[in-house]
């Protein structure tokens, strides 16, 4: 059932879910009520590619003739869709798991062969992973762009969903970067500490003043670039990768000269699979009778405190 958003409801959502997971609730019942173009029983993986794309329309790569990364990387685009895995990433554990669950999809948000385009000279274990892709009958296209363009940014969305932090969306500063005002002033060690244990990362590091209340939030999630302007404006800085001698050693230099500013690298996977795990959900409430299925590619490093 799609909720209507009278002022009651809001209101009882706002207290339920928080802002952030407010906005991330409007948008999954915006897409739902949207009317489906193809009967989903039959829907081509094409089809259904055409539909995502027109979710995040408002993409401008400024690349030149719209150029994205939003393409299919492997497989065949006119089958009819048996099922849908998707993930952050296509690993070869990915890929099995998707092929296992009888899925001839699989929609990750990031690259497949290790480079933006996905259009270079494969390496050998690149070959090797298309060779596995092809064996396993699966067409794996890639969702990025049009994602972060949809309003609200569906990986925002997710994550802000999930950690559930009470506050205000500011508003999309950049491609990819939101800010966020908390309603109450939290420092940055008991952010990593909520971050940690809402969605599951092993480490948060952080870079900069860390036991200084604020509440200015820039959810630079993944990779978008511009942490220099995002820092310099908020409070704190929400990430998944840095350079470390730049934007740390930035941060480090701000907290020893007084300022309350702060990065909290969250690892890249960590900083946005909220937002694929959302979409699944979504697919499986707009196409019910594709079966659609979250798949976990967990993080990309390992601990010495694993257990």
């Amino acid at each position: 059932m799609v909720e209507q958003w009278t002022d009651d409801n809001i209101a009882a959502l706002k207290k339920t879910y928080g802002e952030g997971g407010l906005t991330a609730k409007r948008l999954g019942a915006k897409l739902l009520m949207d009317e489906q173009d193809v009967e989903d029983k039959r829907m081509k993986i094409s089809e259904l590619f055409q539909e995502l794309l027109k979710w995040g329309s408002s993409f401008d790569s400024g690349a030149g003739e719209n150029r994205t990364c939003d393409t299919c990387k492997a497989g065949d685009m006119d089958e009819e869709i048996r099922g849908i895995g998707v993930s952050m990433f296509a690993t070869p554990e990915v890929i099995r798991a998707c092929a296992q669950m009888n899925a001839n999809l699989l929609i990750v948000h990031e690259p497949t062969y290790y480079e933006h385009w996905d259009d270079t000279n494969l390496s050998i274990i690149g070959r090797e992973k298309q060779r596995l892709i092809e064996e396993s009958g699966l067409t794996v296209v890639r969702f990025h762009d049009h994602a972060h363009a949809m309003n609200p940014d569906l990986i925002y969305a997710g994550e802000m969903r999930a950690l559930g932090l009470q506050g205000t969306l500011q508003k999309q500063e950049q491609f990819a970067i939101n800010r966020f005002e908390l309603k109450e002033g939290m420092t940055a060690r008991e952010l990593a500490h909520l971050i940690e244990s809402k969605l599951g990362i092993k480490h948060v590091r952080i870079a900069g003043c860390a036991d200084k209340p604020g509440r200015r939030i820039s959810c630079s999630f993944g990779t978008p670039g511009h942490l220099a302007e995002e820092l310099e404006e908020n409070d704190f800085v929400l990430t998944g990768e840095i350079c470390e001698w730049a934007d740390g050693q930035r941060a480090r230099d701000y907290a020893q000269m007084g300022y309350n500013k702060a990065i909290l690298v969250m690892g890249h996977i960590g900083s946005e699979r909220e937002g694929m795990r959302y979409l699944a959900e979504i697919l499986q409430g707009k196409y019910p009778s594709l079966h659609t299925k979250y798949i976990e590619c967990g993080e990309v490093y390992q601990y010495t405190d694993d257990r």
